[in-house]
């Protein structure tokens, strides 16, 4: 039986903010008792305009001027708040790294609705940027790894795909808000992390300055040669590395390339590669049109690479709202009920559990999406009948490759051993608490809720942010 909910999608960029309304329709797919619900369409009813992300003076995120603007979008849509059954507000780019982001995000999820919320680190936001953008589809088309280099603001955030799977994810210091111009073609604001790189490439670019189109070619050219350089598997300088958030990637050639985020407009926009005017280069007070211009001329001249067309560009990453899946576990697992209710936990799905070598690469490139303090949920499908070895070995690469996590152990298998590995968990855990769930299938992406158990059984809702246009 077919049900229809609202979706809402919330997106607070670097530079941009935006709102998606969307009708979703749920079909009971489950002959059992057991309910399981997947999404049978989705329409989009309402896209915002794209407004600038309102701060303070302090450079804080407003949250009372976004609440604000939450409210006229909400009339605008003639939705109510009361209206909506499920979303997401993410919180991405600069934006992410305020020292308010948290109180931002938890404030906007009760003022539009009980939504999934993460204020995302850069490789979370790559990740939805790049399933929002098309690439994990378009990577099970392709027989070689797909990227997708979403460029906003402030940021740079890349994640690859194999097969739809996520394989990587990292994100630089490259976006079309680092330098910043007025009407007057004064330099008004440049970012400290680019600095080292302005002053290599020998550039007259400094705040208060005025601005020259030919000087800030050279930096939107040295931009566009680094993501150039990922793309094909070559080295970069010192000072182009230290553009990097938090770690790098390895070297690896990415033959297929797709770009989103708000620069991603004039990547695939107007044609023109001759010289560009000042005027058209601050037409947004940045230097996002030059960016554009110089990215699609260095992989338009690149051996080698397939430039591939997005499905979203500017709203890739607000793409997502949530679903719900309601799924009951086995009755033979371990449970702990002084740790739940819990909610909104990310997934990390694992694939490579015969290599438990490679599980652990797995885990260790996933987990850094979010941050150490928060719990995530591993999840994987498991062997159908392992025997004592197998799982010994498996618990404990789960315990030791989890042992900075901070907070319960959550484990989510597909097949029916969760009592049998959770107690060998719970052995190897050293005093934290350990729940471990069969029969719950559970994707990279997507969010948990778990309930306290009821004769042995728990319930478990499986959120699900849905990239599909």
């Amino acid at each position: 039986m077919a049900q229809e909910i609202l979706s809402a999608g919330i997106d607070l960029g670097t530079t941009t903010s935006q709102v998606i309304f969307s009708r979703i329709v749920l079909e009971n797919i489950s002959y059992t008792a057991i309910p399981e619900v997947r999404v049978q369409k989705k329409d989009v009813l309402y896209r915002s305009p794209i407004r600038f992300t309102p701060l303070t003076a302090e450079g804080r995120i407003d949250i009372p001027a976004i609440r604000a603007m939450l409210a006229e979008e909400y009339e605008a849509a003639g939705i109510r708040r009361e209206d909506i059954a499920t979303g997401a507000v993410i919180i991405t780019g600069e934006t992410a790294r305020k020292e308010n982001a948290d109180e931002a995000a938890e404030g906007l999820s009760s003022a539009a609705g009980d939504f999934v919320v993460a204020a995302a680190g850069p490789d979370l936001e790559s990740a939805l940027a790049g399933c929002g953008a098309g690439a994990a589809d378009a990577s099970k088309s392709f027989p070689e790894d797909v990227v997708n280099f979403d460029i906003g603001g402030g940021t740079t955030n890349a994640a690859v795909f194999r097969d739809g799977v996520l394989v990587d994810a990292f994100a630089l210091d490259i976006g079309g808000r680092l330098v910043r111009i007025d009407e007057a073609d004064a330099i008004t604001y440049v970012s400290p992390r680019i600095v080292p790189l302005i002053k290599e490439l020998g550039a007259s670019i400094a705040a208060g300055a005025r601005a020259e189109a030919s000087e800030l070619k050279k930096l939107t050219d040295a931009f566009a040669a680094i993501l150039r350089r990922i793309a094909t598997g070559q080295p970069l300088s010192a000072t182009e590395d230290a553009l990097f958030l938090g770690h790098g990637t390895e070297a690896r050639r990415l033959p297929c390339v797709m770009f989103s985020g708000g620069v991603a407009e004039c990547i695939y926009g107007e044609k023109e590669d001759g010289p560009m005017a000042l005027e058209n280069v601050r037409q947004f007070g940045d230097i996002g049109p030059l960016l554009g211009q110089s990215i699609r001329k260095a992989f338009s001249e690149a051996q080698g690479i397939r430039l591939l067309t997005p499905r979203e560009k500017i709203r890739a990453t607000v793409i997502g709202a949530g679903s719900y899946s309601v799924r009951l576990s086995g009755s033979t697992v371990i449970a702990d009920d002084s740790c739940v209710p819990l909610k909104n936990v990310p997934v990390l799905r694992l694939t490579e559990t015969d290599d438990l070598g490679v599980l652990r690469k797995a885990y260790q490139r996933m987990r850094r999406m979010y941050p150490m303090d928060a719990p995530v949920a591993i999840s994987f499908a498991g062997q159908r009948s392992p025997d004592y070895a197998t799982l010994k070995a498996l618990s404990e690469t789960i315990t030791s490759m989890t042992e900075e996590d901070e907070g319960v152990l959550l484990v989510l298998v597909e097949e029916d051993f969760a009592k049998a590995l959770g107690m060998m968990l719970r052995q190897r855990a050293n005093g934290r608490k350990v729940i471990c769930l069969d029969r719950i299938h559970a994707a990279m992406g997507d969010y948990v809720d778990i309930g306290r158990s009821v004769a042995g059984i728990v319930p478990v809702v499986v959120k699900t942010l849905i990239f599909k246009s």
